[in-house]
């Protein structure tokens, strides 16, 4: 017989669980990028970090950073230290999510946006600069439309709700994403699913973030994301919102990477990642687009220092220069 040539030995070694036999990760372990916080709101506990100085030198509102499904504020590890430098930053754990509570909630985009706006005022925040990721785009755009007064700006980091879906494809979708899918993941699935498409950069950071991954989904509480998991995914679909993109009226920052795996849905969209890039830029008045060459679906991950230059360069010009 043959020896194993290198390629079958590598990828029988990624196929080696790494994590499974690890304890079982509590919310509240997780790394975060600053001392949390919980606030509660009708009865939701609400994980946040505050950092950086108490205002900017330019009088701008605090930067609020909203993760995207499945995942939790420990995703902005590469943005928090570099913003704070020269703005106040929080991030949330959205609910569900991370160490936020995990309440029997519907979990779509408008419950969390209320429930954000809510969280804002408690916080003693009036308006902000929000920067959504995915999922925590499309909540960030929910935002913007139901309470115009709270935002400032928008950053949509490869975000969702800029892609449309036929009720066949959003029907299968949600029939797949029931609310004990998450749970039933294997640390393989796990591994393929963080290298093929939710990362293109499997560096130390997001290695450990998959080990996370894997911890948490042993420990009694991810019983509760996996329900978040499901009916976030349901939320998503069953409250569009690129029909009323028209009505942002806001400086935005859209910015993909060239090379997004998940957006757009292979299986039902096709099509290139800059198509529907354009056609969140076409249906948001002003909004401005930056492509980030060779960055996947966490764009933000994948190239740090793009992402982190395109957000301040658009920080730092004035209202008038952005205004759309």
């Amino acid at each position: 017989m043959a020896p194993p040539t290198a390629t079958w030995l590598l990828a029988a070694a990624a196929c080696v669980p790494r994590y499974s036999h690890l304890p079982a990760l509590e919310p509240a372990a997780l790394r975060t990028p600053g001392a949390l916080q919980t606030t509660t709101l009708d009865g939701v506990d609400v994980a946040w970090i505050d950092t950086g100085p108490p205002v900017d030198d330019r009088g701008q509102p605090p930067l609020v950073l909203i993760h995207g499904l499945s995942s939790h504020m420990g995703y902005w590890e590469y943005q928090v230290p570099v913003l704070a430098r020269t703005h106040r930053v929080l991030a949330v754990d959205l609910p569900g999510y991370g160490a936020s509570g995990r309440p029997d909630a519907p979990y779509t985009p408008p419950w969390y946006a209320d429930l954000l706006a809510d969280w804002m005022e408690t916080v003693g925040l009036s308006r902000a600069i929000l920067v959504g990721h995915s999922m925590g785009g499309q909540i960030s755009l929910t935002l913007a439309l139901r309470h115009p007064d709270k935002v400032d700006r928008l950053v949509l980091a490869a975000p969702a709700g800029l892609e449309t879906f036929a009720p066949g494809p959003a029907r299968w979708m949600k029939d797949h994403w029931h609310e004990g899918r998450a749970m039933e993941a294997r640390e393989d699935e796990l591994r393929a699913t963080f290298s093929t498409l939710v990362f293109n950069r499997m560096d130390e950071g997001a290695e450990a973030l998959l080990a996370e991954r894997v911890r948490m989904g042993r420990h009694p509480s991810f019983r509760g994301t996996s329900v978040a998991v499901a009916r976030s995914v349901a939320g998503m679909l069953d409250h569009p919102v690129y029909a009323r993109l028209g009505e942002i009226a806001v400086p935005t920052l859209i910015v993909f990477g060239t090379d997004d795996r998940m957006i757009p849905n292979p299986a039902f969209t096709g099509g290139s990642t800059r198509a529907i890039a354009q056609r969140g830029q076409r249906a948001i008045r002003g909004a401005e687009l930056v492509m980030l060459d060779g960055a996947g679906h966490t764009v933000m991950h994948d190239d740090p220092e793009g992402f982190n230059g395109a957000v301040l360069d658009f920080l730092r010009r004035s209202p008038s220069e952005v205004t759309p």
